[in-house]
C-alpha cells in the first residue's frame, strides 16, 4: 500500500448527528436509543465483560487441579499458565487495527467467535499440549473482550454520562479473581476440571448469541494496514512473549539457576529494542516511541504497573498465608464474596463520583495506592491463629480500591492521549494492556521471590534459636513424641517423629513471618508511591481547570 492512501476511507460515511458520529474510525456511532435498547446494550456489556474477566482467572485460579488433573509439574503448569498472557499481551498492536480497517461487524465476528470456539474446546481437550494451545488461542481472542465489553457499555449511556461506561468496563475485569474463587470449589464437586469451562463455555455461547441478537451501531473504516506493521508486530510479539515466558518461569526454575532465563530475558529485550528502532523511524508506527520516552508517559507506565503488582497482595500473599495456616479453598468463599462485593462496591463508587465530576479522576487516582498501604499494614501482623475472617476488612478494602484505581489511571492515561494526538491510540492502549497482564504475572513473581527468600532467612534465624538441649524445646519435643505414641511404639522413633514436627512447625512460622514482610513490604511501597503520585497528580489537576474531558472520548480507546 502506498503511504498516500493510509487513512482512506473504505466507505461512505452516514449522515450521523453531531452526538451519533463514532469519535475514531473503527468504533461505533452512539444513536439515541430508547431507555429499553440502552438497558439492552448494559446488560450485554455487562455479560461480556464478566465472561472475559473470567476467561482470564478461571485457568490461574485452578492451575493446581489442572496440574494434578494433567499430572504436570508445577514448571510444566506454569506454561499453561502463561500461554494466556503470551497470546494476549501483544494483540491490542492489532486489534485496533483490524476493527479500522475490517470493521466492527468483522471484529466481532472473528474474534468473539475465536474466544467462543477456544472455551468450547478447553472443555474436551486432556492433552498438556492441546490445552497450551487452546490457552494460547483463548489470549489472542480474550484481548478483545473488554473492548466489546465497553462499547456495548457505550451504547447504553447518554453523551453527558459516557464516562461511566469507562469506569463499568476497566473495572469489570477486576472481578475475574474473586469471582472465580467464589465459583470453582461448587463447580469442582460436581465434577472435574473441565466443569470450569464448560461454564466458561456456556457464558461464551451466550456472549455470541447476544452480540447477533444485538449488533453494535456501524462505524468509519480507513485504510491502515501497512507492510511494515507485520515485522514491527512480529518483533514485538516474540519479544513480550518471551519475556512472559521468563516472568512465569523464574521463580519456579529460579532465577539465577536456569541457565536459560538470563539468555531468554536478554533475547526478549533485544527483540524489543529492534521493533523500538524500526518503529522509530516509521511515518505511521503501531507504537510511537517518542511518546513512549516522555516522562508523563513512563511515570504513567510505571504506575499502572506497580500497583497491578501491589494488588497481588490479593492473589498471591492472603490465599499463600492462609493455604500455610492449613485453610483450603472451600473455607475462603466467603472471603472472596467479601472482595466481589467490595470491587462491585469499588466500580459503582467510581462511576458515581465521575458521573457528578470528571475531576474526581484525580481523587481515585491518590485514593487507590493510600487505601492499599492501608490495608497490607494491617495484614503485616497475622499469626498462626488468623483465618478468613481476620482478612475481611483489609481485603475489602484492596477489592474496593483495584477498580478505581484501574479506571482513573486509564481516564488520566487518556487525557495524555487527547493531548498528544490519536494516532498514538495504539501505544496507550498496548503500553495498558502490556502493563495489566505482564504485572498479573509479575506481581505473584517478584512478591513470591521475595517471600522465598525471606522464608529462608526466618527458617535460618529459627532453627539456631532450637535446639533439643534447651529445656523448653526439649519439652516441645517430649509433648509432640508422647502424641505419636498411639501409633508409633518405638521412643527412638517417637522422639524423632517429635523433633520432626518441631521442625514442621519452624518452617510454618517462617512462612507466616515471610508473608508479613510481604505484606509490609506493600504497604511501604504503595506509601512511597502515593507520596511520590502527588506531585504529578497536581500538575495533572492544573491542566484540566485548562483543557476539557471529553465525555465520550476515553471509551473509544478501551480495548
Amino acid at each position: 500500500m502506498s503511504k498516500s492512501r493510509y487513512g482512506e476511507l473504505l466507505e461512505p460515511v452516514p449522515d450521523w448527528g453531531p452526538a451519533e458520529a463514532p469519535i475514531l474510525p473503527g468504533s461505533p456511532s452512539t444513536p439515541d436509543f430508547p431507555p429499553r435498547t440502552r438497558i439492552a446494550y448494559g446488560l450485554v456489556g455487562l455479560l461480556l465483560g464478566v465472561t472475559g474477566a473470567l476467561g482470564s482467572s478461571l485457568m490461574s485460579v485452578n492451575l493446581l487441579f489442572v496440574q494434578g488433573a494433567l499430572g504436570l509439574t508445577p514448571t510444566e503448569a506454569a506454561w499453561i499458565g502463561a500461554a494466556y498472557v503470551m497470546g494476549g499481551v501483544s494483540m491490542n498492536l492489532l486489534l485496533i487495527k483490524y476493527r479500522q480497517q475490517f470493521g466492527l461487524d468483522s471484529f466481532l465476528a472473528v474474534f468473539l467467535g475465536l474466544f467462543a470456539f477456544a472455551a468450547v474446546a478447553q472443555a474436551f481437550i486432556g492433552d498438556p499440549h492441546g490445552v497450551f494451545a487452546v490457552r494460547l488461542l483463548s489470549g489472542v481472542a480474550g484481548a478483545a473482550m473488554t473492548t466489546f465489553s465497553v462499547f456495548y457499555l457505550l451504547q447504553a449511556f447518554d453523551a453527558k454520562r459516557r464516562l461511566v461506561s469507562l469506569v463499568i468496563g476497566i473495572g469489570l475485569p477486576q472481578l475475574g479473581f474473586p469471582l472465580a474463587r467464589v465459583l470453582s470449589p461448587g463447580l469442582l464437586d460436581i465434577g472435574d476440571w473441565t466443569q470450569l469451562y464448560w461454564l466458561e463455555a456456556g457464558l461464551a455461547l451466550a456472549c455470541v448469541a447476544c452480540v447477533v441478537s444485538l449488533p453494535l451501531p456501524r462505524g468509519v473504516r480507513t485504510r491502515v494496514f501497512e507492510r511494515g506493521d507485520l515485522l514491527s508486530f512480529s518483533l514485538l510479539t516474540l519479544g513480550f512473549g518471551v519475556l512472559t515466558a521468563v516472568i512465569a518461569q523464574g521463580r519456579l526454575q529460579w532465577w539465577l539457576e536456569a541457565p536459560w532465563i538470563g539468555g531468554a530475558l536478554a533475547a526478549s529485550i533485544g527483540l524489543l529494542v529492534v521493533a523500538a528502532v524500526i518503529e522509530h523511524q516509521r511515518e505511521h508506527p503501531l507504537v510511537d516511541t517518542r511518546w513512549v520516552l516522555t516522562p508523563a508517559f513512563l511515570r504513567f507506565s510505571v504506575s499502572v504497573l506497580l500497583v497491578r503488582v501491589l494488588l497481588a497482595e490479593q492473589t498471591f500473599g492472603v490465599p499463600g498465608l492462609l493455604q500455610v495456616t492449613g485453610v483450603g479453598p472451600d473455607q475462603l468463599r466467603m472471603l472472596h464474596l467479601v472482595i466481589l462485593a467490595a470491587a462491585v462496591a469499588g466500580i459503582v463508587v467510581g462511576a458515581l463520583l465521575i458521573a457528578l465530576s470528571p475531576k474526581f479522576i484525580l481523587l481515585l487516582e491518590l485514593a487507590a495506592p493510600a487505601l492499599i498501604a492501608v490495608a497490607a499494614l494491617m495484614d503485616a501482623g497475622s499469626s498462626l491463629l488468623s483465618n478468613p475472617q481476620s482478612f475481611y476488612v483489609s481485603q475489602a478494602i484492596i477489592g474496593f480500591a483495584g477498580p478505581m484505581f484501574m479506571a482513573a489511571a486509564f481516564m488520566l492515561g487518556f487525557l495524555m492521549l487527547f493531548q498528544r494526538g490519536t494516532g498514538a491510540l495504539i501505544t496507550f492502549v498496548v503500553a495498558f494492556s502490556v502493563t495489566q497482564m505482564l504485572g498479573g504475572l509479575l506481581g505473584p513473581a517478584l512478591l513470591g521471590t521475595f517471600q522465598t527468600l525471606r522464608a529462608s532467612h526466618h527458617g535460618a534465624y529459627l532453627a539456631e534459636q532450637i535446639a533439643v538441649s534447651d529445656p523448653q524445646t526439649a519439652a516441645t519435643v517430649h509433648a509432640l513424641s508422647l502424641a505419636q505414641s498411639a501409633a508409633i511404639v518405638d521412643p527412638a522413633l517417637q522422639q524423632a517423629a517429635g523433633v520432626t514436627n518441631v521442625a514442621q512447625q519452624a518452617a510454618q512460622q517462617a512462612n507466616i513471618l515471610a508473608f508479613n514482610d510481604v505484606f509490609l513490604a506493600i504497604g511501604v511501597v504503595a506509601l512511597i508511591h502515593l507520596i511520590v503520585s502527588i506531585p504529578a497528580v497536581l500538575a495533572i489537576g492544573a491542566k484540566l481547570k485548562t483543557a476539557a474531558i471529553p465525555g465520550a472520548t476515553p471509551a473509544e480507546a478501551a480495548e
